[in-house]
C-alpha cells in the first residue's frame, strides 16, 4: 500500500501545497494536460499533479494485491494517501473519482483544505430517496457490454460523456486522443469501476464533510450527472454550485477557459 502511483507534475515540484487531479471511469491522468497547464501558471508556488488511477494509463500493472485484494472508493483513497502525506491538499475530483475523492476527505488525519468536484455525485444511480439520477440499468448495461467488447465500451462511454456539450464532437475526439497517449485502461479495473458507479452512495459521508469548502462545477447538459441532483447537493451549506450551462459531462473539455475562469474563484 505505500507503493507511489504514477503520476504526471507540474509547477514547484518541493512545494507543500498541491492541487491534485483525478481522472474518471475509464480515462487516465492525460485528460487533465492543459487544466493542469493553467493551474501551474497561475499558483506558481503550488505543486500540480494528475495521477493515473490503479488500473489506468501507467498504472495498469498496480495489481489487486495491492489494494488489499479489494477494488473500491476507499481501497483507492487509500491508495493515494502517499501522494498526500506532509502537503496541504487541494482536490480536483472528476466523474467516478469524486466517490474517491469524498472518501478522502473523510479521513481526518489527511490534510485536505478544499474539494473541488467536477460533474460527480455522491451517488450516481437512482433510488426512492435519489430521484436525479441514471437508472442502474445504465451502468448495468455497460457492464454487460465491457465483458464482451472493453474497447467498443470506451468508444461509446465517451460519446455519452460528451452527449449534451455543444462541441460533443470536439470533446470525443480529446477524450480519445489523451486516452490512446497514456494508454487503455486494464478490463479489469474498468469492471469494478462500474460496479463502483452502481452500488456504492457516498451521501452520508459528504454530509459529514462540513469543515472544507466543496464547490461543484457542472455542466447543465449532463446526462449522466443530472444539474438537479446537483442543486439539490448544494443546499449544504459549505458546497457551492458552479453551473456551465452548454455544458456535458466534460466540461473541462467543451469550455476550457469557463472552467479555468471558475477554478480560480475556487482556489
Amino acid at each position: 500500500m505505500n507503493t507511489y502511483l504514477s503520476t504526471q507534475a507540474w509547477g514547484k515540484t518541493d512545494s507543500n501545497k498541491q492541487i491534485l487531479l483525478i481522472h474518471g471511469w475509464g480515462m487516465n491522468s492525460g485528460v487533465w494536460t492543459d487544466i493542469a497547464q493553467s493551474l501551474e501558471s497561475y499558483y506558481p508556488d503550488y505543486l500540480i499533479r494528475a495521477v493515473d488511477l490503479p488500473g489506468y494509463g501507467e498504472n495498469t500493472s498496480y495489481s489487486l494485491e495491492q489494494l488489499n485484494g479489494i477494488y473500491n472508493s476507499q481501497s483507492l483513497a487509500q491508495s493515494l494517501l502517499p501522494l498526500l502525506e506532509n502537503k496541504q491538499n487541494i482536490i480536483i475530483a472528476w466523474s467516478m473519482s469524486g466517490l474517491i475523492a469524498i472518501e478522502l476527505a473523510a479521513m481526518l488525519e489527511i490534510n485536505i483544505s478544499q474539494l473541488i468536484l467536477v460533474s460527480s455525485t455522491p451517488r450516481f444511480i437512482q433510488d426512492d430517496n435519489w430521484k436525479d439520477a441514471v437508472p442502474a440499468s445504465l451502468f448495468e448495461d455497460f457492464y454487460q457490454s465491457l465483458l464482451k467488447d472493453h474497447q467498443a465500451t470506451l468508444k461509446r462511454f465517451l460519446a455519452i460523456q460528451a452527449m449534451g456539450s455543444s462541441t460533443s464532437r470536439q470533446d470525443i475526439k480529446y477524450l480519445y486522443t489523451h486516452l490512446l497517449k497514456r494508454g487503455e485502461a486494464d478490463p479489469e479495473a474498468l469492471q469494478y469501476g462500474l460496479k463502483m458507479l452502481l452500488k456504492e452512495d457516498k451521501r452520508k459521508q459528504l454530509s459529514q464533510i462540513t469543515a472544507i469548502p466543496i464547490h461543484l462545477i457542472c455542466g447543465e447538459r449532463d446526462t449522466l450527472v443530472h444539474y438537479q441532483g446537483q442543486k439539490k447537493m448544494a443546499k449544504q451549506k459549505n458546497i457551492t454550485l458552479h453551473n456551465i450551462p452548454d455544458a456535458g459531462h466534460s466540461p473541462f473539455i467543451s469550455h476550457p477557459e469557463i472552467f479555468k475562469d471558475i477554478l480560480q474563484l475556487c482556489i
